[in-house]
């Protein structure tokens, strides 16, 4: 029992190493433009996040049935905010940040979650916007922040591309989403994985959606991302969308942060 759970631990930390390598190599020129020191810096804090967030991750995935959404009754009539999770994780992708946004007078909190194996982006965008829709009716037609990690971010800007959704909808704001693919997505397990390539046709631009042009739209990430690569994948495509750039962690260690919290916090006051 002592090797196999010394042999758990051991593939856990190797786990960053090859990600880490394959992020350097190729944002290589741009790691090399921020100096030796804060190069060091970064990979550490990369390095260390990831170990965290995979631990945590995978701790707390098999809880899902533990964290459906309870509104309180105090919550009701605030801002609904709709969380959808990225690629491979379901709900408990929120578990963390769920009491955060609680403590700071955010309850209306609801969560969408999908199979990441059995499904298309297509058929989870058309799924998303009967969600959204619902939510809206059920909030006595009050407007709508959705949050969305990874895939999940692009999954909400397929659905608000709907006119009809787009309406319904007062913010939204993603964290280190994939806007033009990853590199990664070549070894991906499933479809839905691999349909996140950079030369897939999900990132074909159409300069004639202009439906979400009046949506506020913040894309938050992280300048050590290990899971979208290239880095400048993390820049929406379209115009209108506000970046900002969070301390250097990895891609799923965004959703426990306490500062990823705050900045979004102060993108809902506004």
């Amino acid at each position: 029992m002592t090797e196999i759970l010394i042999t758990i631990l051991f593939t856990i930390l190797l786990i960053p190493l090859p990600l880490i390598l394959v992020m350097g190599a190729a944002n290589c020129k741009e790691l090399m433009g921020r100096g030796y020191k804060q190069v060091i810096r970064d990979l550490l804090m990369s390095f260390a996040t990831i170990e965290v967030s995979v631990l945590i991750a995978g701790l707390t995935r098999p809880l899902a049935f533990l964290c459906a959404d309870r509104i309180p009754k105090k919550a009701t009539g605030t801002v609904p905010i709709l969380m959808t999770h990225g690629l491979y994780h379901n709900r408990t992708a929120w578990l963390m940040m769920k009491p955060r946004l609680k403590r700071a007078g955010y309850g209306n909190l609801h969560t969408w979650s999908y199979n990441s194996f059995t499904t298309s982006y297509p058929e989870l965008v058309l799924e998303l916007r009967r969600r959204i829709l619902r939510l809206y009716v059920e909030n006595n037609n009050q407007k709508i922040v959705l949050i969305g990690h990874s895939l999940g971010g692009l999954l909400i800007k397929g659905a608000v591309s709907d006119p009809v959704v787009a309406e319904k909808i007062s913010r939204i704001i993603t964290l280190g989403t994939p806007f033009r693919g990853s590199l990664l997505a070549k070894i991906a397990l499933g479809r839905l994985g691999r349909s996140l390539h950079p030369e897939s046709s999900l990132f074909e631009t159409n300069p004639g959606n202009s439906v979400m042009n009046e949506i506020p739209k913040t894309a938050i990430y992280s300048p050590v991302d290990e899971m979208v690569i290239p880095w400048k994948n993390l820049k929406p495509l379209e115009n209108g969308w506000q970046t900002l750039p969070c301390s250097s962690m990895g891609h799923v260690a965004m959703l426990y942060s306490s500062q990823t919290v705050s900045i979004i916090i102060e993108l809902i006051k506004q």
